[in-house]
C-alpha cells in the first residue's frame, strides 16, 4: 500500500482496512488501528478522539512499511514486538512461536488446579515443557505468588525471551528456564515432587502445515508446529514422563487441537491418569485436556525413560 501524504487518522484507517480486506487479513480494522496507534504512540481508543489528526513524514513512512509487512503475512505481534496475554504485555520476536489468545484457557485451567483446595496454602511446583515466550509459566507465576516454575526449551531465542519477560514482569526469582529437550534438563531432585506438568506442545499434523495461513507457516518455527504424522507425538512423550515427575495426586494439563480431545484423553488414561477431562475454550471448541496421577501412586525412581529426552523443548 502507498498512502498519499497528508492523510488524516480517519482516512488512513479507512483505506488500510479496505486494503487489508482485499489481502485477506483477518480483523482488518483492528489490525489497521493497532498499527496506527503504535506508530503514533497512542492507545487504540485515543484514535477515535483524533480522527482529524494528520499523519505526516516519518510517522506515515513507518506506518506504510508496517502495513506492507502485515499485508504480506507477517504477524501483527512481531511487527509490534509485543503481544497481550492474560492481561500482561509480553515481548515477542521473529523465530519464536507467537502466543494465541486461546492459550489463556490453559493458564486459567491450570491456575484452578493449583489454587484450589488445601494446595492453595502450599508452595506448588510446576514444570512447563516448551515455554516459547514464557506466557504460560509467567502468567501462572503472576496468578499464584507462591508458585515455583521450571521451564524447559530447545530454542535459544525463546529462552532469552522467556528470561526477559520474566524479569520485566517481576517473576524471575520464581521461574527458572532450563535449556534442553523435554524432561532432560530437569534436576533429578524434582522427580516425584511436581504438582503440575503443563505444555502447549506442537500438535499440527505434519501434512497439514503447508495448508496453514502464511502468518503461521511462514513465521512460527516449524519445530513449534509439527506434532508428527498424527499430531500426537508430544502428548505420548510427555504423558510417558508423568509417573516419574509428578507427585502422587499431581496434575497434567495440555493445550490441544480442537479435534484431538478424544485422542489425548486416551493417551493420558493409558499412561495411568485418572479424572481426565476435555475442557472447551470460550468458542465452545475443545482446547485443554487435564488429568491426575492417582493420589496413591507410588513414587518412581531410576533412570529417565527414552521418551523423556527428545523433541520439544
Amino acid at each position: 500500500m502507498n498512502p498519499p501524504a497528508n492523510k488524516t487518522v480517519r482516512e488512513l484507517l479507512q483505506v488500510t482496512t479496505s486494503y487489508f480486506e482485499e489481502k485477506g487479513v483477518d480483523s482488518a480494522r483492528l489490525n489497521a488501528e493497532r498499527l496506527l496507534a503504535d506508530v503514533l504512540g497512542l492507545a487504540r481508543i485515543e484514535l477515535y478522539f483524533q480522527h482529524d489528526r494528520p499523519v505526516l513524514g516519518k510517522d506515515l513512512d513507518r506506518y506504510r512499511e508496517w502495513v506492507r509487512r502485515r499485508a504480506g503475512g507477517e504477524p501483527l505481534q512481531t511487527i509490534l514486538g509485543q503481544t497481550e496475554f492474560y492481561s500482561h504485555l509480553f515481548k515477542v520476536e521473529p523465530g519464536v512461536f507467537i502466543p494465541r489468545p486461546e492459550t489463556e484457557r490453559l493458564v486459567e485451567t491450570a491456575a484452578d488446579l493449583l489454587g484450589g483446595g488445601n494446595r492453595a496454602l502450599l508452595a506448588p511446583v510446576a514444570v512447563e515443557i516448551g515455554c516459547g515466550t514464557g506466557v504460560v509459566g509467567i502468567s501462572l507465576a503472576l496468578e499464584l505468588p507462591r508458585l515455583r516454575v521450571y521451564a524447559t526449551e530447545i530454542n535459544s531465542r525463546a529462552i532469552g525471551l522467556t528470561r526477559h519477560n520474566a524479569h520485566v514482569l517481576g517473576v524471575e526469582a520464581r521461574l527458572e528456564v532450563l535449556p534442553g529437550s523435554r524432561f532432560e534438563p530437569l534436576p533429578s531432585s524434582l522427580q516425584g515432587e511436581v504438582d503440575l506438568l503443563i505444555s502447549n506442545p506442537p500438535y499440527i499434523r505434519r501434512a497439514e502445515i503447508e495448508g496453514l495461513a502464511e502468518e503461521v507457516k511462514g513465521h512460527d518455527p516449524h519445530t513449534a508446529l509439527d506434532g508428527g504424522v498424527d499430531g500426537l507425538d508430544f502428548y505420548h512423550a510427555i504423558a510417558g514422563g508423568m509417573k516419574r515427575w509428578l507427585r502422587p495426586g499431581g496434575h497434567v494439563a495440555f493445550e490441544i487441537g480442537d479435534d484431538q480431545g478424544a485422542d489425548v484423553n486416551r493417551i493420558l488414561e493409558k499412561a495411568g491418569a485418572i479424572n481426565v477431562q476435555v475442557i472447551q475454550d470460550y468458542t465452545q471448541r475443545d482446547r485443554v485436556v487435564v488429568g491426575q496421577l492417582p493420589p496413591d501412586h507410588p513414587s518412581v525412581d531410576g533412570p529417565a525413560t527414552p521418551n523423556d529426552s527428545s523433541g520439544i523443548g
